[in-house]
């Protein structure tokens, strides 16, 4: 397949890169500038040069958007956050002579809000907050693909455990055994392993009876002081050093919500669908990981 690629360079266009080399497709990266990380067997390309190629692609994956909780969530982070997400995939639209025959867009289970309680599937009315903003805003602009010849699926992603990502963030306090529930630590903690984001992709890509939006969590129901408690099993460390909600609030202001609110998410899509997780508890999950490391 000729396939465009936003967010080549992260977390998960990396894992994925190596997937759809393997496969010997087509791989077009789009980029800012060129970037020495990338395979040579990889084309390169700006949203400029996207303007001059006249040839349609099978498909559209985007992953691309800054990292949500790198930083506080001033204004001016808020604005990156959105450009980096919508403003991008609707530059991708305008920039292509023809659209592509799929589009699979990333969105985050921020879409549902800042919410505890409640159980959520893909149909549930979201609650207030940025991330759902964000989240309906991204979506938003990859539906706009949506036609008779674009066939667009939308994945809600939980936190993605692998080698690198948001593990790679915690993998030193936890190492130094200061990991440990977070604000209580009775939010509920929606994952999915890396490997099973790449099925999810690759299914999508082949199977054109993927279509619309779907969760993309583990169907495992686990609060984030259960993942707390496991993850530092895996890395045979405690983990039972409690971080305050109103620290965190200080600390980070409104997107300490990242980690002190978290809904129960199911993929129920998903498994309507037949789709077999290739892990579907946690300890196996970071177990699995800690093998890689």
């Amino acid at each position: 397949m000729r396939i465009l690629l936003s967010g080549a360079t992260g977390f998960i266009g990396r894992s994925l890169l190596s997937t759809l080399l393997h496969e010997s497709h087509q791989i077009y990266a789009l980029v800012r500038m060129n970037s020495q990380q990338l395979d040579p067997r990889i084309i390169q390309v700006s949203i400029d040069d996207l303007k001059l190629i006249d040839e349609c692609f099978d498909v559209f994956i985007n992953l691309a958007g800054e990292n949500i909780a790198n930083k506080p969530w001033t204004k001016k982070r808020k604005r990156a956050l959105f450009e980096s997400r919508v403003t991008l995939t609707n530059s991708v639209k305008s920039a292509l002579q023809q659209p592509p025959k799929t589009l699979i867009s990333m969105s985050a289970v921020g879409f549902y809000g800042a919410e505890t309680d409640g159980t959520f599937y893909e149909n549930t009315p979201p609650g207030p907050g940025f991330a759902h903003d964000l989240c309906a805003a991204w979506e938003h602009s990859a539906d706009s693909f949506s036609s008779q010849q674009t066939r667009v699926v939308i994945y809600r992603l939980g936190v993605v455990l692998g080698v690198g990502g948001a593990l790679e963030k915690m993998r030193l306090p936890f190492k130094l055994g200061l990991g440990g529930p977070i604000a209580g630590g009775k939010q509920w903690f929606p994952w999915i392993h890396i490997d099973d984001v790449l099925q999810a992709i690759c299914f999508a890509m082949n199977d054109n009876s993927y279509s619309g939006t779907y969760n993309l969590v583990a169907p495992q129901f686990i609060e984030q002081k259960y993942f707390a408690k496991a993850y530092g099993l895996s890395l045979k460390r405690p983990a039972f050093l409690p971080m305050p909600k109103w620290l965190l609030d200080l600390m980070l202001g409104e997107m300490a919500s990242l980690l002190t609110e978290g809904a129960r998410i199911v993929p129920h899509r998903l498994e309507q669908k037949g789709f077999e997780f290739k892990f579907d508890d946690v300890e196996g999950a970071l177990s699995d990981i800690a093998l890689r490391y």
